[in-house]
């Protein structure tokens, strides 16, 4: 049965939280299991017993199988025990809750009586002659006998309620108790049960994994604004993840929620892959565009230059009258000529690579995810394949660019897919989904 969740007008919060049916049901558990390794126990020694083993092999087979009834026969013996401490626990804890409960109920009346009264007119508060005696009006808050047993309830639900709290913190460490007694006996755990033992006990991993996993989310969307941070988002999922694996391998948690964790950050991983690829795309366009704007600059300024050129080389060579002074002004001025041509092709590339990113628009940014900057980087890498037409190099890392943003878009969606299903999971399935989870739940095998 569901807990009360409001504990005012006594307590903040529920101070005899459990499940008795939970309990129990681990208590049957644990039952089917002390029965099913007593079966096992006994078949182990009768077999150790047996007579008709022959050959090399019967003596280490029986000193075997005698170790292992005996290992089992005290496992048995350790879930029998400590099955009959939560027995004892689930009943005691069960009164504690009733006695509890009852206190609330009768507190909450008792408030309700007080509310009531305190919301009255003051001309309803006294008494039917507004007399008065010495120790003042009749029907003041003092005398008025609701009101006055309203507090007494009060005050004496209060008090059931602290008796019941004491009583179930001393049980409590009662029985816990009792288990440490049970379980310290010959039989000695590895180190991968104690393990096993301290992630269990570790409760703060769950809130950490809790705080993880929601600031991944968050930073995941301002991601698509700062794309800067996304890195966090992916170091966050990474965390989680480890935390899961650790629960999982220890039986203490679903290896489901590990599957979803890797599939998230594969699709993390695969988003920031693809958005360092557009970036090198972008930077690589630029720098061919930057190349094919000095050449064509370049050549331009040659053809411009292209009779000044021709007579230069034609001067410079030796006959037709000239001297060597007029065949060096010559060479000179063709020399300059071809420098203008070049640092007019030098200054066409700087532009290129210099330029201001290109600007986007709504509709641009929405196409990339809200990533204002990858939406620049996408305009800019069209940008220069469109300037420059006939240049393959361009037109392929356009189409490369489209692709990586094909991908990140559909790692992102998958990503966020995933998040939302496992954060709504519960609630729309009326927890059915936790249940699923919990029957993936195996550890990874242990040994004594």
């Amino acid at each position: 049965m569901a807990r009360p969740k409001d504990w005012q007008p006594l307590r903040e919060s529920d101070p005899v939280p459990g499940d008795p049916e939970g309990v129990r049901g681990q208590v049957k558990h644990m039952k089917k299991i002390a029965e099913y390794l007593r079966t096992q126990a006994a078949a182990l020694t009768a077999m150790a017993d047996a007579d008709n083993l022959k050959g090399q092999y019967a003596e280490k087979l029986a000193e075997d199988a005698r170790g292992l009834g005996r290992k089992l026969d005290e496992a048995e013996d350790r879930y029998r025990e400590v099955k009959n401490h939560l027995s004892g626990w689930a009943e005691d804890l069960e009164g504690f809750q009733k006695r509890a409960d009852k206190a609330l109920d009768d507190a909450k009346e008792a408030q309700r009586i007080i509310d009531a009264h305190e919301n009255k007119p003051d001309s309803e508060k006294k008494g039917k002659d507004g007399e008065k005696d010495g120790k003042g009006d009749k029907g003041s808050d003092a005398e008025d006998p609701a009101l006055k047993n309203a507090k007494e309830d009060l005050e004496n639900a209060r008090g059931r309620l602290n008796s019941a709290a004491g009583d179930y913190d001393e049980r409590a460490g009662h029985y816990a108790g009792k288990i440490r007694d049970s379980i310290d006996d010959d039989m000695k755990d590895s180190w991968w049960n104690d393990l096993k033992a301290a992630i269990g006990d570790a409760d703060w991993l769950d809130t950490l994994a809790d705080i993880a996993s929601w600031g991944a989310t968050i930073i995941g969307i301002a991601a698509m604004f700062f794309p800067a941070i996304g890195i966090v988002a992916l170091i966050l999922t990474g965390i989680v993840a480890a935390i899961h694996i650790a629960q999982a391998a220890t039986g203490n948690g679903s290896w489901f929620d590990v599957v979803m964790d890797l599939g998230a950050l594969k699709m993390a991983r695969n988003g920031v892959k693809a958005a360092k690829a557009i970036k090198a795309l972008q930077n690589s366009s630029r720098k061919t565009a930057s190349g094919v704007a000095n050449d064509a600059a370049k050549a331009g300024g040659q053809r411009t230059r292209q009779n000044t050129i021709d007579n230069a080389r034609k001067n410079s060579r030796k006959g037709g009258g000239r001297s060597g002074g007029d065949r060096a002004k010559a060479r000179a001025r063709g020399i300059r000529a071809q420098q203008r041509a070049s640092n007019e092709g030098k200054k066409a590339g700087k532009e290129v690579r210099d330029a201001e990113m290109p600007q986007i628009n709504v509709r641009e940014k929405a196409d990339a995810l809200g990533d204002a900057q990858l939406g620049r980087q996408m305009k800019d890498i069209k940008k220069w394949r469109d300037q420059y037409p006939d240049n393959t190099k361009l037109a392929d890392n356009a189409r490369e660019a489209e692709r990586h943003k094909d991908a990140l878009r559909g790692s992102w969606m998958v990503g966020t897919g995933l998040d939302a299903a496992d954060k709504s999971g519960d609630s729309v399935s009326d927890d059915e989904y936790s249940r699923m989870k919990d029957r993936m739940t195996r550890p990874v095998a242990s040994r004594w």
